[in-house]
């Protein structure tokens, strides 16, 4: 059944009111944005924005989820590519690093982990860990990975490593950009992880 236009207008405002909120959460961060904010720069009543999100914290809260659900497509069409293992997670890391630079509710959702409300938040860094900890399963099943590698644990440290040097590379004046030094991170890395030749 097609959406009436009472439909898409409603679609069309929720979905405005989120774009907004993760702009002015990635700018000012949890505490120094208002519902009141969201609503001027739309043109909106702050009723019409409690009618989409009832709460701040639950608005908060669906940006960080909107943040954590762009890497199971990218998986997938890399999966539909044959492109696995550490070729995988090297791309997806380079996707992830230009998504972070130029999606501002992937770096809404980041900061909102850190400042945003201390309950009902989705946990983004879990997905990220999960979707490494695949990625090197999958090396592990290909051989490439040392053996005897702790696969968790080398998951959990290459997220950090990852997120902390897409956040670093974000913040520091200059080139090159994320995206760069993140093909740089795997460059240093992968010589380190692979099984040395036979």
């Amino acid at each position: 059944m097609a959406e009436t236009s009472r439909q898409q207008q409603k679609a069309a405002t929720r979905a405005a009111i989120l774009r907004t909120a993760a702009e002015e959460f990635d700018a000012r961060g949890y505490s120094a944005t208002s519902v009141a904010q969201i609503a001027d720069r739309l043109g909106l009543t702050k009723g019409s924005v409690y009618f989409h999100f009832p709460s701040k914290a639950e608005l908060a809260a669906e940006v960080v989820r909107a943040g954590s659900v762009v890497w199971e497509p990218v998986l997938r069409e890399m999966d539909g590519e044959g492109v696995t293992g550490l070729d995988a997670l090297r791309r997806l890391s380079a996707e992830a690093a230009r998504r972070f630079r130029d999606d501002v509710t992937l770096r809404a959702a980041a900061r909102l982990t850190g400042d945003g409300p201390t309950d009902g938040l989705p946990d983004p860094f879990a997905g990220w860990i999960d979707v490494v900890r695949r990625c090197l399963d999958r090396a592990v099943g290909a051989g490439e990975l040392r053996a005897g590698t702790d696969v968790d644990e080398l998951a959990w440290h290459l997220a950090a490593a990852f997120l902390g040097t897409q956040e670093l590379a974000r913040r520091a004046p200059g080139p090159p950009d994320p995206v760069e030094r993140v093909d740089q991170h795997w460059t240093l890395l992968l010589d380190d992880l692979r099984p040395p030749p036979a």
